[in-house]
C-alpha cells in the first residue's frame, strides 16, 4: 500500500510538509463549493488546503477524482490547512487507485 506515515511536529499532529501525490478535489460546506488540494490521503483521513480557515468539529463533503463525495470532519486547523477525517474509511484497493492515478478525473 502506498499510505505512508508523517513524524508529528509542532505545527500540526500530521507532520511537517505533507506527503504523497497532491490531489485535485471537489469541497463542500453548506453551499460554498471549491476546488481544495488534498494530501497525506489515508484509509481515514487526509490534508487539505482550502480558501477558507475551517474550524474543528466543522462537516465538509469531499470529492475525490471520479469517486462519490465523502463526509469529513474537521479535526484540527492551522490558517487554511486542515486535517480531516472521513466518516467511512476508505476501502484500501480504493486508496491504492487514488494514490496511484488510476481512477477518473474529478466529475
Amino acid at each position: 500500500m502506498l499510505v505512508k506515515q508523517a513524524a508529528g511536529n509542532d505545527a500540526n499532529p500530521w507532520g511537517q510538509a505533507p506527503c504523497g501525490p497532491l490531489i485535485p478535489a471537489s469541497y463542500r460546506r453548506g453551499v460554498l463549493r471549491a476546488k481544495v488540494t488534498l494530501s497525506d490521503l489515508t484509509c481515514c483521513s487526509a490534508r487539505i488546503d482550502s480558501m477558507e480557515a475551517l474550524k474543528p468539529g466543522m462537516t465538509v463533503w469531499i470529492t475525490l477524482p471520479g469517486l462519490e463525495a465523502r463526509q469529513a470532519s474537521v479535526e484540527w486547523t492551522s490558517g487554511f490547512t486542515a486535517g480531516l477525517r472521513f466518516e467511512a474509511p476508505f476501502h484500501p484497493a480504493i486508496l491504492d487507485a487514488v494514490l496511484e492515478g488510476r481512477i477518473g478525473s474529478v466529475h
